[in-house]
């Protein structure tokens, strides 16, 4: 691997007579009575690359948290149940999130092993409850009247004579189209729709979100180092837009009235690096977009929370911005890596590049 930051994960083998574990298709946690990782076979190892350095010895909660589910599921199993399985469990811990998955727990022979099975679930959600599906449908209905005179407004703007105004208006005008589009895709049931795949170049997405941050945080400098080879990338980019955005306004509201505030954003080719995003799935090249910007750094009472809802320090924040960012993320089969100390946060959202390029 050509990036130092991502290390290979030491790979054990699986309990005497278990072998058979090294060779399924779906990532599998061996754990010892201890709550030990002993065994990671190469499912697993593609789908966590970038949680940290080598899994092996580590507590199951140093790398998910004290709290996360998984580790209910493994004592349950350690504890004597047979077997014990979840659905829409979150893989997360600090400074990553990968989406969902529904994890078995069972024990192995008979030398204490447990063994932690994932299988990502398919992209297509469940309809909320009638009381969330009323509740989206009113908020959809709620947004949309005052875009109408937003649109409006900004259209007039964009009349004037002074280039400046006349663009701003412009952006304005199309990020009023982007939020509602956004709506429109809130079905009578009240669930989001899948993604809308398309081809496109990151760097359209990034574009409109280095713009909207310049506008609303304009004591903010961006410096953009990108990478112009990139291949092509296949999504939905008003919704990696809203995820990108969501991430560039957290580094921006963490920077503040800093005067010397700044946002790096760059682009690359994890040149080697693959990764499966499903147990039935081929691995796939991918491409880093990253943020880093030189603020105090996460506060310690949500850097273990990071992407759960509503966990926030912000005087009047809902705390859902990056919740929502890398559910969007997971969607398009990506991953998200943090790492953060005072004075550098960097945000790496990895994407699996469009199938069809030819690299």
């Amino acid at each position: 691997m050509n990036d130092p930051t991502v290390r290979p994960l030491q790979r054990a083998s699986a309990p005497d007579g278990d072998r058979w574990l090294e060779a399924l298709p779906a990532p599998v946690l061996g754990i010892d009575a201890g709550e030990r990782i002993r065994f990671v076979n190469a499912a697993a190892a593609d789908l966590l690359a970038g949680v940290g350095r080598g899994l092996l010895g580590r507590r199951l909660d140093e790398i998910f948290g004290i709290d996360a589910p998984i580790i209910a599921l493994a004592r349950r199993t350690l504890s004597g149940a047979s077997g014990v399985a979840e659905a829409d469990v979150a893989l997360a811990g600090p400074g990553f999130a990968l989406g969902r998955a529904t994890v078995a727990a069972a024990p192995v022979g008979e030398t204490g092993y447990i063994a932690l099975v994932l299988t990502r679930p398919p992209r297509a959600r469940a309809a909320p409850p009638a009381a969330a599906s009323s509740a989206a449908r009113t908020l959809a209905h709620e947004v949309r009247n005052p875009l109408a005179g937003i649109r409006a407004a900004a259209q007039l703007i964009s009349r004037a004579e002074d280039e400046e105004s006349a663009a701003l208006a412009k952006l304005i005008v199309d990020e009023v189209d982007r939020v509602r589009r956004l709506t429109d895709r809130i079905d009578p049931l009240g669930a989001v729709e899948p993604p809308k795949f398309e081809r496109f170049n990151i760097h359209e997405a990034l574009d409109r979100v280095r713009k909207l941050i310049g506008s609303s945080a304009p004591n903010v400098m961006i410096r953009e180092r990108y990478d112009p080879s990139l291949p092509h990338v296949r999504g939905d980019l008003d919704q990696l837009i809203q995820a990108l955005l969501n991430i560039a306004k957290n580094a921006a509201e963490a920077i503040g009235e800093s005067l010397d505030g700044e946002i790096a954003i760059s682009t690359s080719y994890r040149s080697g690096v693959k990764f499966r995003s499903a147990a039935s799935g081929a691995a796939r090249a991918q491409l880093e977009v990253q943020f880093v910007d030189n603020g105090p750094g996460l506060h310690p009472d949500v850097a273990d929370r990071l992407f759960e809802a509503f966990a926030t320090t912000k005087s009047g924040g809902m705390g859902l911005g990056l919740t929502v960012a890398a559910d969007i993320i997971a969607r398009h089969d990506g991953r998200i890596e943090v790492e953060s100390e005072p004075g550098r946060t960097s945000f790496k959202i990895l994407l699996p590049i469009d199938p069809d390029e030819n690299l």
